[in-house]
């Protein structure tokens, strides 16, 4: 969201991130003028572990978006309760009154959310603005949504259960504002995403994805110019981004992640350069099998420069990889709702392979990597995902979009716009 956010304020548009106190930090470190909302606690992030199970749920539960049309009823419902009793709940609750209160006192034309944040929809809705999802994977939620409103509603059943309404209009109500469906999906939706990744043609309004990762600083084994022939018998180099899973630090105890390493570790003339998580030290003792390692920012500098990216389903890394025509190796982790979908249609594609995250042993590894560093298939698979990301407008290019959708949806006089 960070690159549009800058696009916005380039075309002169005032643009506030809000966010809890605890990311405060990060959030100033963009450049974009930060506004913290909500109530403090102690210890982890409000929400953090519901947010996992409840995204493992629905993983579970959606093998593929285009399965759920054999969900039961029951397990509908399910997924809706698991969403608002447990990940929507604690994530929304503590910031709603705080962000409602900040939306009536500046104003905005549009307010901009992440699928889990409804928050920023009831706030929007409260003091008139446009407000749209900003997604960060296959829009698994929605879909769920909808099959589930469309089983709900069938006339030969009496369901009249629906747990993400129960527990969202009573909020939205203190506010003024009547429930609807825009407060789960918003008035209009933006993805990185290409059509090939996420599996729908039309709905989303589609940007390019600019790598964004903190501060960083490039080093200087990697100012050498992208796509440059190399020498001989210069290494290959294979990119390994472990930060989607529990290890996200590299840590070599993590059984996935030592099997990878051993994996990779049988290559011959391969160094592995590990992507790290903000905050984890570059001069820190690694992994071993872990020839370099960089900063979670530097990951646009890199990607071009290798031949094959092994990852865990970060959307980030997906796109980021993605645009740089670089074959994929993913081992999803299961608690991503994104990931597995992800990976399984970068795979339909040929531009990668997707291998069981807990399963995958080194010897199947080791196979995976050289067949997708040798197969010239995979490289033009790769290359045409590479034009497939890119023929997204950049977020600059696609302001004049958005400026149209906020003047259509807010209750604004289209004047002040």
């Amino acid at each position: 969201m960070v690159p549009l956010g800058w696009a916005l304020r380039a075309a002169g548009h005032e643009v506030r991130v809000a966010t809890r106190s605890a990311l405060v930090d990060a959030a100033a470190d963009t450049g974009l003028t930060v506004v913290a909302v909500g109530e403090e606690t102690s210890g982890e992030a409000p929400g953090s572990a519901d947010a996992t199970s409840a995204a493992t749920g629905v993983r579970d539960l959606l093998p593929d978006p285009g399965e759920i049309a054999d969900l039961s009823w029951e397990s509908l419902l399910s997924v809706q309760r698991t969403l608002a009793d447990e990940r929507l709940r604690a994530a929304n609750e503590p910031i709603l009154d705080d962000l409602v209160l900040l939306c009536r006192q500046w104003l905005p034309h549009l307010v901009l959310w992440e699928p889990t944040t409804v928050a920023g929809a009831v706030a929007a809705e409260a003091c008139g603005a446009a407000h749209a999802r900003f997604l960060w994977s296959p829009d698994l939620h929605g879909a769920l949504r909808e099959h589930f409103l469309s089983r709900r509603a069938e006339p030969e059943a009496d369901r009249s259960e629906d747990p993400l309404r129960e527990w969202l209009a009573p909020h939205a109500e203190r506010h003024g504002v009547g429930f609807g469906e825009e407060l789960t999906r918003g008035r209009f939706s933006l993805t990185p995403l290409a059509t090939v990744l996420d599996g729908t043609q039309d709905g989303p309004e589609r940007l390019r994805h600019i790598h964004y990762g903190g501060q960083t600083t490039i080093p200087t084994w990697l100012r050498d110019r992208p796509g440059e022939t190399p020498a001989p018998d210069a290494p290959r180099r294979v990119l390994l981004d472990w930060r989607a899973t529990g290890a996200a630090g590299g840590d070599p105890d993590d059984k996935a992640l030592r099997r990878v390493l051993d994996g990779l570790g049988t290559l011959e003339n391969t160094e592995i350069v590990l992507v790290l998580p903000e905050g984890e030290d570059e001069d820190a003792e690694m992994p071993s099998g872990v020839t370099r390692a960089v900063g979670q920012g530097a990951l646009h500098a890199l990607a071009p420069t290798c031949s094959l990216a092994v990852h865990a389903g970060g959307i980030d890394t997906f796109c980021e990889v993605g645009r740089h025509g670089v074959p994929q190796l993913v081992l999803p982790d299961p608690g991503l709702p994104d990931a597995v979908a992800s990976a399984e249609r970068l795979a339909a594609l040929g531009a990668g392979s997707v291998l069981p995250h807990g399963e995958a042993e080194s010897d199947s590894v080791a196979e995976e990597a050289v067949r997708l560093m040798a197969d010239p298939e995979a490289a033009r698979a790769a290359e045409r995902l590479r034009e497939a990301l890119d023929a997204a407008p950049t977020p600059d290019r696609l302001v004049e979009r958005i400026e149209r959708l906020t003047a259509e949806y807010s209750r604004f006089d289209p004047s002040e716009l």
